[in-house]
C-alpha cells in the first residue's frame, strides 16, 4: 500500500483488513508512551489510520504542551505529567518511544496486563513496507556509520531517510506522501527488543562490547537483543559484519543471507591496507585513508 511506486498518501485511513493495522488495534485503543518527537510522530501516524490513541508523558513542559496541542483530535487523548496505568493496561497495544526505559511504570503495567509493547521502529517497519531498510547496530560507531550511509546514498542520487536512534523517528518517513526508496536506520538494542517485524534489506553490525549493564542483567542479555537484528533474516538479506570481532561472528553464525566483511589490516570484502594506507574493496583500491576526515581507524 505504501510502496514508493504508488504515491498514495500515507496519511489515508487503511482498509480494516490491511495487515499493517491489527484488527484488535482498531477495536480498542493504542497507548503511546513518551511524547517527544517520536511519540508525536507515532501518534500522528496511528490517528491518520483511524486508530484511537491514548498518548502520555511523565513530563509536562511548554514544548510538550505545544506538541500535544498539534495532536488534538477526536481519536486522540493526551495526558501530560502522568500516565494512566489502568488505561494502559486495557490498551490493545503499547507503542514506546526509544527514550523510555524498559522498567518504566507504564511499560511494567502493560506487561503485567499482557499488553504487547512495540517499539516505534517496529511500527515504522510495518508502515514502510516498500522502503528498503539499512539497519545499523552495534556498541560503537552506529551514528557515524548511519550518517555516512545516508550521505553516500544521497550522493548517488537515491531517495533516502536517515532515521532511528540518530535523532529522527523512522515513522516520520511514513507520514510523507511518497515514502523514500531507502532508509538508513540506527537501531539500539532496546529498539530491536520490541521490533519483531523489522526485516532489514541490509543489516550492519559494527562491533560488540559490554554496555548498558545498568539496564541489562548480563552481557549475554545485551548481546541477545543485538542478535535480534537477524530475527527475520532470509536468503535475500545482506549482512555487513566486522570481521575482526569474534563476538560479531558468533552472533551471526547460521544466519541466512549474504555476508560482507570489513577488516583492519587483513584482506576482506572491504579493508584497510595498513602498509599502503589504502582503503580497498577486495583487491581493488578505493581511496587513500588520508582522504577521509573521519577520526580513528574503523
Amino acid at each position: 500500500v505504501l510502496h514508493r511506486r504508488h504515491p498514495v498518501c500515507a496519511l489515508r485511513a487503511l482498509d480494516a483488513q490491511d495487515p499493517l493495522i491489527p484488527a484488535a488495534w482498531r477495536r480498542g485503543e493504542v497507548a503511546v508512551v513518551g511524547l517527544a518527537r517520536t511519540g508525536v510522530a507515532a501518534t500522528r501516524w496511528l490517528a491518520a489510520q483511524g486508530v484511537a490513541v491514548y498518548a502520555s508523558d511523565a513530563a509536562d513542559t511548554p514544548a510538550l504542551r505545544a506538541s500535544a496541542g498539534r495532536l488534538a483530535g477526536p481519536r486522540v487523548a493526551i495526558d501530560l505529567g502522568r500516565h494512566d496505568l489502568a488505561r494502559i493496561g486495557r490498551a490493545a497495544a503499547v507503542v514506546v518511544s526509544p527514550g523510555v526505559p524498559p522498567e518504566a511504570p507504564p511499560l511494567a503495567a502493560a506487561r503485567e496486563a499482557g499488553v504487547a509493547v512495540t517499539a516505534e521502529l517496529d511500527l515504522a517497519a510495518r508502515a514502510l513496507a516498500g522502503t528498503r531498510l539499512i539497519v545499523v547496530t552495534g556498541t560503537n560507531g552506529k551514528s557515524t556509520t548511519t550518517a555516512l550511509i545516508g550521505h553516500l546514498l544521497e550522493a548517488a542520487g537515491r531517495e533516502v531517510a536517515v532515521a532511528g536512534n540518530i535523532g529522527r523517528p523512522l515513522i516520520e518517513a511514513a507520514l510523507a506522501a511518497t515514502p523514500p526508496a531507502w532508509a538508513a536506520v540506527e537501531a539500539s538494542s532496546f529498539q530491536l527488543h520490541d521490533a519483531p517485524h523489522l526485516a532489514p534489506a541490509v543489516g550492519v553490525l559494527t562491533n560488540l562490547a559490554p554496555d548498558h549493564l545498568d539496564r541489562y542483567p548480563s552481557v549475554e542479555a545485551y548481546y541477545g537483543d543485538k542478535r535480534l537484528l537477524f530475527r527475520n533474516a532470509t536468503a535475500d538479506s545482506v549482512w555487513v559484519l566486522n570481521g575482526d570481532d569474534p563476538g560479531v561472528a558468533a552472533l551471526a553464525r547460521g544466519v541466512p543471507g549474504g555476508r560482507r566483511q570489513f577488516r583492519l589490516g587483513a584482506a576482506a570484502d572491504a579493508w584497510l591496507d595498513a602498509a599502503t594506507g589504502q582503503l580497498k574493496l577486495g583487491d581493488r583500491d578505493l581511496l587513500p585513508r588520508e582522504r577521509l576526515s573521519l577520526l580513528g581507524e574503523h
